[in-house]
């Protein structure tokens, strides 16, 4: 088995409608990144091998800037070299086995896209 976990750091609009630091929070209603999100992994032959689901998320940053940091974890077969990772209605994401066990980390921009840490 594979195991597939990582992070999605949504920012807040603005630092003063945000939850203090360190507190559960939920990503904020204009975020394509939303609690119970569907993900999805494919295999190289592009089938379907496991699904998980966008986790609770905690408040973290500072006075200037905060953001609400999801996480997602589940396991599916690791018979694959490479895989296809679907997260909600974003842009699939490609990576190698080895890529995926080094963990995934992304940020949701503003413009509504999500970019590899």
């Amino acid at each position: 088995m594979l195991s597939i976990s990582g992070g999605i750091d949504v920012m807040f609009p603005s630092p003063d409608a945000a939850p203090e630091p360190y507190t559960p929070c939920t990503p904020h209603p204009n975020a394509k990144t939303q609690l119970g999100q569907e993900m999805r992994v494919l295999d190289d032959k592009g089938t379907v091998i496991g699904t998980g689901k966008i986790d609770g998320g905690m408040t973290k940053g500072n006075d200037w800037i905060k953001a609400c940091s999801v996480g997602f974890s589940f396991k599916v077969p690791g018979t694959s070299e490479n895989y296809q990772l679907i997260i909600g209605n974003f842009a699939p994401l490609n990576y190698t086995r080895e890529g995926i066990r080094r963990g995934l980390s992304y940020d949701e921009t503003a413009q509504g896209a999500l970019v590899v840490k």
